[in-house]
């Protein structure tokens, strides 16, 4: 009976590491190919939406619904996480970022901040808004 007990829960251990992770960390190439032709939008901490592109070549850029733009820059550190400079001020967070893809919406952890943003699938000049009710 013990030996039932130990030999099932292997059985149901590695069934379980079989199945794919709920969430995938873009590090590396995966962040850049997510990124490539597309657009990350999240509303920031005072709740105005914004939109960031990140190109190749390490150029991103900034734009939210009052009409600021800001321009930054973007790069990958030694662990494949990826760093983010902006030129001004925005009310978004800078820094190195670990990107966590759960379908369409991404996390960007950093030791100070989080924000759970989404992935638009394509570029795009339009914000997100709420559905009305």
């Amino acid at each position: 009976m013990k030996a039932s007990i130990i030999l099932l829960a292997f059985a149901i251990a590695g069934a379980a590491a079989a199945l794919p992770a709920n969430a995938d960390i873009l590090k590396g190439d995966r962040f850049i190919t997510a990124m490539k032709d597309n657009t990350v939008s999240g509303k920031a901490g005072n709740g105005t939406a914004y939109n960031e592109y990140f190109l190749p070549g390490g150029i991103a850029t900034y734009t939210d619904a009052t009409g600021a733009r800001v321009d930054g820059h973007w790069q990958l550190d030694s662990g494949g996480d990826v760093c983010v400079t902006w030129r001004q001020s925005v009310p978004v967070s800078q820094g190195c970022f670990r990107v966590t893809e759960h379908g369409p919406t991404l996390s960007w952890e950093q030791k100070s901040a989080q924000a759970n943003v989404t992935l638009r699938g394509g570029v795009t000049t339009t914000y997100l808004t709420r559905a009305a009710p």
